[in-house]
């Protein structure tokens, strides 16, 4: 890091340590309505001044997940609520933006696998976006007698494989890594990451072939639920 980056980030972290103090004079359980205003205002000076600090991590980690910016907004908004929250717990002996992005990614991994635990990752034809596909979502797509009420259902469908389909769907360089395996893992809560990891697929290439496949996966899965 050179001397001009270094200057930058102490002035940085000088201008977001006085904010967090201005906060502190002010209760977040005071009575004082003048106290609450004036703690809202010092706490939105804050966040503006980390939303546009430069230095909030990439998470770069989750790069090649299907709903990387959705997380991400989600994971910020999440982070800069705890960052209000818990002002008070902030240790002034680091730097404010390592406190801030150390929040940031467990919230970012807490949206991760919140979100591959609850459902299927879905990319639409006519959407550039992709979206989770719940449990609950799939359910309004069959009819009313016929609803998954757990996710043990669709594991059981998936192994059982009727049409070998979920068996056969692989990638050509990795036959290992078919849809199957990867559902199975995705039912386990597993991020991509370690899905990557676990079948020697990069993330983008065992992703993007889940995704061209989901219609076909939803169809053949309404097939047998």
């Amino acid at each position: 890091m050179t001397n001009d980056s270094q200057d930058r980030d102490d002035a940085l972290n000088q201008e977001l340590q006085q904010l967090i103090n201005e906060a502190k004079q002010y209760p977040a359980d005071s009575k004082n309505p003048h106290d609450r205003a004036k703690r809202r205002i010092a706490l939105n000076k804050l966040i503006n001044a980390v939303r546009c600090s430069g230095r909030l991590s990439k998470q770069t980690q989750w790069l090649g997940l299907p709903n990387y910016e959705d997380y991400y907004n989600e994971a910020l908004q999440h982070t800069f609520i705890e960052i209000c929250q818990k002002t008070e717990q902030y240790n002034p002996q680091y730097p404010v933006m390592a406190w801030v992005n150390k929040i940031f990614n467990s919230r970012f991994s807490d949206i991760v696998r919140k979100d591959q635990k609850r459902g299927i990752t879905l990319l639409p034809k006519n959407q550039k976006k992709t979206y989770v596909l719940s449990l609950d979502e799939i359910n309004r797509n069959l009819p009313v007698e016929h609803e998954i009420s757990e996710s043990e259902q669709l594991k059981e469908i998936i192994e059982s494989d009727p049409e070998n389909f979920f068996s056969e769907e692989s990638l050509k360089e990795y036959p290992q890594a078919n849809l199957k395996t990867i559902l199975l893992l995705v039912l386990e809560g597993k991020q991509w990451k370690e899905i990557s990891e676990e079948l020697g697929v990069p993330i983008s290439t065992a992703s993007s072939f889940y995704q061209r496949r989901m219609r076909k996966i939803i169809t053949c899965l309404n097939k047998y639920i």
